[in-house]
């Protein structure tokens, strides 16, 4: 027999995982775009990429001695470029 106090009903383990779902998970792994991978995934050429990463102009690190690029980190970094006003937003989008 179950106890009570530390079993679910159907309705609670729904909502628990409703909301296990909706909020990231912490610790999972991102696969890794390499230099070359993540140079044609933002459309420049991979010398221009690397060169950017050394110069901690875009969020890389190494793994051994090669660059590697989380795709939500490179996500985050656009979206900032976008809404900065270092950006020209208006060139970028063709909307004021």
């Amino acid at each position: 027999m179950a106890h009570p106090a530390t079993s679910l009903n159907f309705e609670q383990q729904a909502q628990s995982r409703e909301s296990q779902a909706a909020r990231p998970e912490i610790g999972i792994f991102e696969d890794l775009l390499g230099l070359h991978e993540a140079a044609s995934l933002l459309g420049m050429h991979w010398k221009t990429l690397e060169g950017m990463a050394r110069s901690r102009k875009i969020p890389a690190f190494k793994v051994g001695k090669r660059w590697r690029f989380r795709v939500s980190s490179l996500n985050v970094w656009l979206e900032h470029g976008l809404n900065s006003n270092a950006t020209n937003h208006v060139a970028l989008t063709g909307q004021e």
